[in-house]
């Protein structure tokens, strides 16, 4: 079951757009959506995440459907989780309450191939679930500490808390000497004069299948989000130039993504901060094409990708050629816009007069 709290000047559209893009992280996951629970609200309950109303309609639901996980929409703390777990465990006793960061989390676990991103995942879960089983052990100690007792909740909330830090600190210490290497295989690529070229873009606008293109390598490519979680690097022969670069696939942006997971991926997203070119590549045929292009964007600022070259390679034209060309370039008129597909092979040759033409 999905459920969401949306503001109440969110329009239905608004609200489908959001719980389409949770439902395709849950068919990612491997799971099936059987049920929604949403509401409109100026705000979620600071306590429960749902209203009371709501709240009972949701838990009727889950013993109708037979529900098993509930996946909420937004970040929960630690005693919105404990509580709404409470309530659901009147339906199904053993309900398994999860919020949308906790999802992905599970998702990078199943598709991290490499050591590299199996470390930055644990520090990502270490970060956003010890809080919350800290905020559990708070709860707990309040119900069962009588007066004059630490109850049994707190003693183990201090235990958590120090075991916590510690592997905190060891995991971020592998972390920096992840980016010190990663650092210095850029410093010996510049020394060498090799270039490079990062391919960004949001999560399932079809990256890997240019990559795959352009480097003619075999990378898994498929109509699931976050499936690229390694940075992967091929090369990429430029014959005007006679020149080979190297060319980067990175991890793939989804909206309202959490400042733990940035930070924890970031000594992967370093390939993008030090390339000397962004492919940003866009699914021309989503609805939500431009809102998607501002969030790649603003994650890019927030990793200081602020002024590399950049193209924008708008793809998937054998899905949608309905687009206005002009309106597109008079709408960004900052960067080179190519059109492609990807999957066809089409328009490949315009990118790589573009890639040459900027790298040149």
């Amino acid at each position: 079951m999905l459920i969401g709290v949306f503001p109440k000047n969110f329009s239905n559209e608004d609200i489908l757009s959001e719980l389409e893009e949770l439902d395709a992280l849950v068919k990612t996951y491997g799971g099936q959506v059987f049920a929604l629970s949403v509401q409109k609200a100026y705000s979620p309950s600071s306590a429960t995440y749902l209203r009371s109303g709501k709240l009972q309609d949701t838990t009727d639901l889950i013993e109708k459907e037979k529900i098993d996980i509930v996946v909420v929409k937004d970040p929960l703390r630690s005693g919105q989780m404990y509580t709404l777990e409470k309530i659901f465990q009147q339906a199904n006793p053993q309900i398994q309450v999860w919020d949308k960061i906790f999802l992905i989390l599970r998702i990078f676990d199943l598709h991290a191939q490499t050591a590299d991103a199996k470390l930055q995942i644990k520090i990502a879960s270490l970060r956003h679930l010890g809080p919350r089983l800290f905020g559990m052990g708070y709860v707990l100690s309040r119900q069962t500490g009588g007066i004059g007792t630490r109850g049994i909740g707190e003693t183990n909330t201090e235990i958590m808390k120090r075991h916590w830090r510690n592997e905190i600190y060891t995991m971020k210490m592998k972390i920096k000497n992840l980016e010190t290497d990663r650092m210095q295989q850029i410093d010996r690529r510049r020394k060498i004069g090799l270039r490079t070229l990062s391919i960004v873009g949001y999560t399932n606008s079809g990256k890997t299948t240019l990559f795959n293109l352009l480097t003619k390598k075999n990378k898994q490519a498929d109509n699931k989000l976050f499936v690229t979680l390694d940075s992967t690097s091929g090369k990429l022969f430029l014959p005007k130039l006679n020149e080979t670069v190297l060319l980067t696939d990175t991890i793939g942006f989804i909206r309202n993504l959490p400042p733990v997971l940035i930070d924890s991926f970031k000594s992967t997203l370093m390939e993008s901060i030090n390339a000397d070119l962004i492919l940003h590549v866009i699914d021309i045929s989503d609805k939500e094409m431009h809102y998607k292009i501002e969030v790649v964007e603003k994650i890019l600022n927030e990793i200081n990708v602020k002024n590399a070259a950049k193209i924008l390679v708008f793809n998937k034209t054998d899905v949608d050629n309905s687009y206005d060309r002009k309106e597109l370039i008079n709408r960004y008129p900052d960067y080179p816009l190519i059109f492609i597909s990807a999957l066809k092979n089409e328009g490949i040759s315009d990118l790589y007069k573009e890639i040459e033409k900027k790298v040149n």
